[in-house]
């Protein structure tokens, strides 16, 4: 065996899992990737507050603290284009996926994880039914105990026969806009419903303006245009916010996999992860915290089979049951949230929260939602935005045309 545990894909759920690993004493972990790090990704890079926390315990959170951009004012605008500012204090940031995931292989590699990198898997290996490694395209063979696969929303060595629920996304960036640099757009634009657009800002002088759209799998339905509906999403929303501005780089995108009830992702020797095993919220998209959630599961899975603990045949089904349970009721409640904006909830929810009688109530509601805590109340450290907020109120509210 090449080692104990070889992992496929060194994004957030694989390195993490590699981490996660070595913390739990299993110190002789591969984590393959077809990549040299660091190196770009095509994302939002918006983490949200359950990213953080996890990336705390994965040993990363003082770094990330230092280098990403907090968002310390959220703005919803609605189909009927109302608009909510709330305050979001830093419980979240935008820290490109190049950085987050590069923090999360270096941590793994001063854990003593071995890091192989411009391997591109192209076959498994088995003995019998058993998964017991991968073999490259060049011929190159990887044996282990245990095989992890991270390998993201279209992994070759999926296992799950359904049918792939997907969301499409557009995205492109520019700096020196004429956007607060630590304000995050969520736009709930009809043309993409139920979905909805966005802008981050990934420093205060460079935004990633970006949509994301339902898969239109029907015969009856067209594959929307995304290049046409990302023009005029950022006509109708940024023109005159762009109008200085320059943009790097060309317009990319990147799919999203999602379901509702996790399946098929274990097997005999092998165990799926994060966007690979489809974790991901299909109502907002984010997949970066249910990434590194499944590491820790895989990893105490597999620990609990080397440690002795259980058999692999429990171990497998608990970390099956155990996404199950996380996951399934945010899920469910995306469906739900979906409806909700379809039916026009987001529009009342504006039009109470933009009156002096509901908006206390709404800012505790939404700002617990998004910022994952029940206190809204400023830290010390953000006191100097209290006197801005109703001048970036005043800014959101503000058509872009």
């Amino acid at each position: 065996m090449d080692a104990q545990v070889v992992i496929v894909g060194a994004g957030p759920a694989g390195a993490a899992a590699a981490i996660a690993l070595s913390e739990a004493g299993i110190r002789d972990v591969l984590l393959l990737d077809r990549d040299h790090f660091p190196r770009d990704k095509t994302c939002g890079s918006g983490l949200s507050p359950a990213a953080l926390e996890l990336a705390e315990t994965f040993g990363v959170g003082g770094e990330l603290r230092a280098r990403a951009n907090p968002i310390d004012w959220v703005r919803f605008v609605t189909p009927d284009n109302e608009a909510i500012v709330m305050p979001a204090n830093g419980a979240a940031v935008v820290l490109l996926r190049r950085d987050f995931d590069n923090l999360l292989v270096e941590r793994a590699r001063s854990l003593q994880v071995r890091v192989e990198e411009g391997f591109r898997a192209a076959e498994l290996v088995r003995d019998g039914r058993r998964i017991v490694g991968l073999r490259s395209y060049d011929g190159r063979e990887r044996r282990a105990r245990f095989v992890l696969f991270a390998d993201g929303a279209h992994s070759i060595f999926s296992q799950d026969p359904r049918r792939r629920h997907q969301i499409s996304t557009l995205m492109g960036w520019w700096v020196n806009p004429e956007l607060p640099g630590n304000r995050l757009d969520l736009i709930f634009d009809r043309r993409l419903a139920p979905l909805y657009g966005w802008m981050f800002p990934e420093t205060p002088t460079r935004v990633n303006i970006g949509i994301c759209v339902d898969e239109r799998g029907a015969a009856d339905l067209p594959k929307p245009d995304l290049r046409k509906l990302f023009g005029e999403f950022v006509d109708d929303h940024y023109r005159s916010a762009l109008r200085r501005a320059t943009q790097v780089g060309k317009l990319r995108g990147h799919p999203i996999v999602f379901t509702t009830w996790i399946s098929h992702c274990t097997a005999p020797g092998a165990l799926w992860l994060g966007e690979a095993a489809r974790v991901t919220n299909h109502a907002t998209g984010e997949g970066i915290s249910q990434a590194l959630q499944s590491s820790v599961y895989a990893a105490e899975a597999v620990a609990s089979v080397v440690h002795g603990l259980c058999s692999e045949t429990n171990a497998w089904r608990t970390y099956l049951w155990r996404h199950r349970l996380r996951f399934t009721p945010g899920f469910v409640t995306g469906h739900l949230f979906r409806s909700f904006v379809a039916h026009g909830g987001l529009d009342l929810i504006a039009r109470a929260y933009n009156s002096s009688s509901g908006q206390r109530l709404i800012q505790r509601v939404l700002g617990s939602a998004i910022t994952g805590t029940t206190s809204q109340h400023v830290p010390q450290a953000y006191a100097r935005l209290a006197p801005a907020a109703d001048e970036d109120r005043a800014m959101a509210t503000a058509h872009f045309h």
